[in-house]
């Protein structure tokens, strides 16, 4: 379209293990001229890769979070195209993304049994009760309840979990909501069942349950095989309920271990489990928790700070785009 020619344009890319990839007939479907059908554009090993064509037209590209950023330029990261996004070199900027802090609020959030906040933590407790109530679990204050709210997709740990020895031992209660794939979400209910005298699950996803999950639970666990940046460790930090999660992507980003969670490297059982040890005996020195508690609650993950660096990002295409305009009327 001549209007918008030599305009500049920054790609978000959100989650890069989807790509868009076709067979080579879509060229046609979508008025694709032959000649981008080249490595360098949006060929990728005999199929069309949608992504790998709007990051070989960028002028810039950001992702959700610096880490991920890191990882995208790597084999293991980058789904094929860490080549791609190599070259893009500083033209790829990580930006974690934010939560909305008048929505999630524990001081002023209706949806939950009762406030709280970081200097009067007491209505968490009553969340945990009503959260215990709410799922049939054990009304006790002293057992741990770890809370996990997730799609269900490989991508996010089941694996891990289906797994755990230290989840299915019974001095922790499991609260798991989400929905997904259809043969997780079986997997996932057999094994809260095996399991009902401290575990539970809701399979359907509501806001109003995160709210109260993120309320109740003593702390949340993401043991995700990748994860771009993630909204719930920041939601669950807002809600001084510290994560148990995977040094990847956003999560190592948002959450400091031993200080505002408790974070894993490798993606295996053992890895995942000592790390629930380490959380629950934490959790277990109530004043050492509270440091936890509060530390996470005092985290700004507010828009403001990311909507500079976006503001940066596009006025650097902008600046890139003008500079390049200029060099060709010179050219010419």
């Amino acid at each position: 379209m001549p209007h918008f020619d030599g305009t500049p344009t920054v790609l978000s890319v959100h989650n890069a293990g989807y790509q868009g990839h076709f067979g080579a007939e879509v060229m046609a479907d979508l008025a694709l001229p032959p000649e981008l059908w080249h490595m360098d554009r949006m060929e990728w090993y005999g199929r069309l890769n949608l992504l790998k064509g709007g990051l070989a037209f960028s002028d810039a590209a950001v992702t959700v979070s610096p880490a991920h950023a890191v990882e995208l330029r790597t084999a293991e990261g980058g789904f094929g195209l860490h080549d791609t996004f190599i070259q893009l070199g500083e033209r790829l900027v990580g930006i974690c993304n934010g939560i909305e802090l008048h929505h999630w609020n524990p001081a002023t959030d209706e949806q939950i049994a009762a406030t709280y906040s970081a200097t009067d933590l007491a209505g968490k407790a009553r969340c945990k009760d009503a959260l215990q109530e709410a799922f049939a679990l054990p009304r006790r204050a002293d057992v741990p309840l770890i809370g996990m709210s997730s799609r269900l997709a490989r991508q996010k740990g089941f694996d891990l979990v289906l797994h755990s020895a230290r989840l299915s031992a019974g001095d922790a209660q499991l609260i798991v909501i989400g929905e997904g794939d259809a043969h997780i979400r079986d997997a996932v209910a057999a094994f809260v069942a095996a399991h009902s005298d401290h575990m539970a699950c809701s399979l359907t996803f509501t806001d109003r349950l995160e709210h109260q999950l993120m309320a109740g639970a003593d702390m949340v666990l993401m043991p995700s095989l990748y994860e771009p940046c993630g909204l719930t460790q920041m939601h669950a930090s807002r809600y001084g309920t510290p994560v148990i999660g995977r040094r990847v992507g956003g999560i190592s980003d948002t959450v400091t271990d031993e200080e505002t969670g408790f974070l894993f490297g490798a993606f295996d059982v053992p890895s995942m489990d000592a790390a629930i040890d380490r959380a629950i005996a934490r959790c277990r020195d109530r004043p050492a928790w509270e440091l936890i508690m509060r530390a996470a609650m005092a985290r700004d993950f507010g828009w403001d700070q990311a909507m500079t660096v976006y503001a940066q990002v596009y006025q650097s295409a902008v600046e890139a785009a003008e500079q390049a305009d200029r060099a060709e009327a010179a050219e010419g």
